[in-house]
């Protein structure tokens, strides 16, 4: 298995990611306190679009005319649940701090904050479900 905490420069970063959505307002609900909270700023809001940007990182929300993708929602039993985003950040502080802020928004998460070293050493992360069964995770590690 290869040593995911090896100290190498990355030769690939990621740029954006788009997230199909049924509801632009129903969306923003969500979207907006949990990537505020982590200090993305909105640089674009549309009526059936919406886009955030923290850094190299932006991400795109949108509402198609006809959608392409429905997702079943997650089951908390799940070992790993597969086509989810997870967004590194820097201390376990921070995750639990977006834990607060989305409970008082009114999202409960899906996986509360909690260890997993079967994945990685001092992995610790939470992670969320929106309106459209998309999961979003934040996680640190060291």
């Amino acid at each position: 298995m290869r040593n995911l905490n090896a100290d190498t420069s990355p030769k690939v970063s990621v740029g954006h990611v788009c997230i199909e959505i049924s509801s632009i307002t129903r969306s923003r609900k969500f979207y907006e306190p949990l990537l505020k909270s982590l200090g993305f700023q909105v640089i674009m809001d549309e009526e059936d679009s919406m886009g955030f940007r923290i850094g190299a990182l932006s991400i795109f929300l949108g509402q198609p005319a006809f959608r392409r993708v429905e997702r079943k929602a997650p089951r908390a039993d799940e070992f790993v649940v597969a086509d989810h985003i997870a967004l590194l950040v820097p201390d376990r502080k921070t995750v639990n701090e977006v834990t607060l802020t989305m409970k008082k928004a009114g999202f409960e998460p899906l996986f509360a904050p909690e260890e997993h070293p079967e994945f990685v050493p001092g992995y610790y992360s939470v992670s969320f479900c929106d309106h459209d069964n998309n999961v979003i995770a934040d996680q640190h590690q060291f």
